[in-house]
């Protein structure tokens, strides 16, 4: 548990590190880009995403979950990686215009031309990564990502500024590439990773199929239909469906970037050692939803000031959306375990079947909503959302004998961190002339007051995450008594030497 909370630890710094630089990029970048500027990148990353987890082929989850690792395994992942990345950065490279043609924007075409180059650099880092990651080496990783996450800030903000426009984003994240490439290389200087080998690519085929079939479903479900969006209703549309998507996933940045690096691993690791994945599965699903729910439900009712804050003026018709797909997004809670518990129980086809399933008919609610305009896009998804957590209920069930009590009671007091939280917003909103656009000082009056309920309603119920707050505060504490006492120590012995070389100098 030490390494899992230490790896935790390293995972934070990094991701809370990542995103504050991904954020203020988001700001800078909002200001200076027009919400058509901003479709045409989020169209063309769309495409990117897709090609990419094609690329991914679940080689590096295998290299994680993977009981007995060999160098010839290693060697066939990297492989595959390499050649899976050539196929797919060629074919974005010869079908930049087509695409670009498809969408009557001759723009489009130079991001994916840039875009093609970062695939011929990520397979000489990603088998680095995956091992880091097989070995909780997580304090290697974050400092690999901050310092691509620095690089991809400064190269995008700079062109940004310089008037490059939505191009800016695909040069900064070819830098972030490059650089994880050359870090990874020194972290793990394990050159003979890259030397072409077939001798095990039976087992990572046979496991890279499933797993690429799960990650582009989902992927394609959710990038469908923004490439539908662009094609229907516009680039600005576009822009403005992204814009919304990434403000709600605000939370899910703060809390679960955080952990999703660290959930397969730990999973991983408990498979292999024999112990309960349904105790690590509702331990993870309780201290999640204590933080998330809450924060989904603030990012709910302070939609107006948020989007102000982050995006700027010229984004005034996000708000209403975040406030639906904020609370919609509370079903998906479940969402980022479901994976790799599956995975770490050696049922990763029910991961595939719970998406075939579930995610067809997803995809086809939000594209016959788009037809009535944006706002039935986000109210469908308080329909997707739920839809798609009772499809995968019954692989869960049968993968760790879970049953619903026993998920409810995992999550009943996370509901009620989740009121506490939201009864001062709510008041400020009522007492609001204006209701939810309000000035900074009820914005002010209502972040207080929600992190005050919060607190308040953990103080009385009782809830894992107390637990944790209170280890957390104890190794912090414990930490900081260490290091005092060091610098006494070291203070006492400096004393003493500059004592002793005085009295040598009397003597003399």
């Amino acid at each position: 548990m030490k390494a899992v909370r230490q790896s935790i630890a390293f995972s934070t710094i990094d991701k809370y590190l990542s995103q504050i630089l991904l954020i203020t990029t988001t700001a800078v970048m909002a200001r200076i880009l027009t919400p058509a500027e901003t479709g045409l990148y989020m169209t063309a990353n769309a495409v990117i995403l897709l090609a990419d987890n094609f690329r991914s082929f679940g080689v590096g989850i295998y290299i994680v979950q993977e009981k007995q690792l060999s160098r010839a395994m290693v060697q066939s992942a990297f492989t595959i990686m390499l050649t899976l990345s050539v196929v797919a950065g060629a074919a974005i490279y010869l079908g930049a215009g087509s695409i670009a043609s498809f969408y009557a924007s001759p723009d489009l075409k130079a991001l994916l031309l840039v875009a093609a180059l970062g695939f011929f650099t990520i397979p000489f880092s990603s088998p680095i990564m995956a091992l880091l990651q097989r070995e909780m080496a997580f304090r290697a990783v974050a400092c690999i990502n901050v310092a691509a996450a620095l690089v991809a800030f400064v190269i995008t903000i700079t062109l940004g500024l310089a008037g490059l426009g939505p191009v800016s984003y695909v040069w900064g994240s070819l830098g972030a590439s490059l650089v994880t490439v050359v870090l990874a290389l020194v972290a793990r200087p394990k050159f003979w990773i890259f030397r072409l080998s077939f001798a095990r690519i039976g087992p990572l085929l046979s496991f890279g199929v499933v797993s690429s079939l799960i990650t582009v479903s989902n992927m394609a479900y959710e990038l469908l239909p923004r490439l539908a969006f662009g094609k229907f209703l516009g680039l600005d549309a576009v822009g403005l469906y992204s814009r919304a998507v990434t403000i709600c996933q605000l939370p899910d940045r703060v809390v679960i970037s955080a952990l999703h690096p660290v959930i397969l691993p730990a999973f991983a690791a408990q498979a292999r050692a024999g112990d309960s994945l349904k105790k690590g599965y509702l331990h993870g699903l309780s201290l999640m939803t204590a933080v998330q729910w809450p924060a989904l439900i603030m990012l709910s009712l302070l939609a107006d000031p948020v989007v102000s804050i982050l995006l700027g003026q010229q984004w005034g018709g996000v708000p209403p959306l975040v406030r639906i797909m904020a609370l919609a997004n509370m079903a998906l809670a479940p969402a980022v375990l479901t994976f790799p518990v599956l995975v770490s129980a050696g049922r990763i086809k029910d991961a595939l079947w719970s998406s075939v399933i579930s995610l067809p008919p997803s995809f086809l609610i939000i594209i016959g909503a788009a037809f009535i305009g944006l706002d039935a896009v986000a109210a469908s998804l308080l329909v997707v959302a739920p839809l798609q957590m009772f499809v995968v209920y019954p692989f869960i069930r049968r993968a760790i004998d879970l049953q619903w009590t026993e998920l409810l009671r995992a999550a009943r007091h996370s509901a009620l961190l989740a009121l506490g939280t939201a009864l001062v917003p709510i008041l400020v909103i009522l007492g609001s002339p204006t209701g939810f656009d309000f000035d900074w000082i009820r914005t002010i009056v209502a972040l207080v007051g929600g992190a005050a309920g919060w607190l308040a309603t953990l103080v009385l119920v009782d809830h894992p995450v107390k637990s944790e707050v209170i280890e957390i505060w104890s190794f912090l504490s414990e930490k900081a008594s260490i290091s005092a006492t060091a610098r006494r120590v070291t203070s006492k012995t400096d004393s003493e030497s500059s004592c002793g070389k005085a009295v040598r100098r009397a003597s003399a």
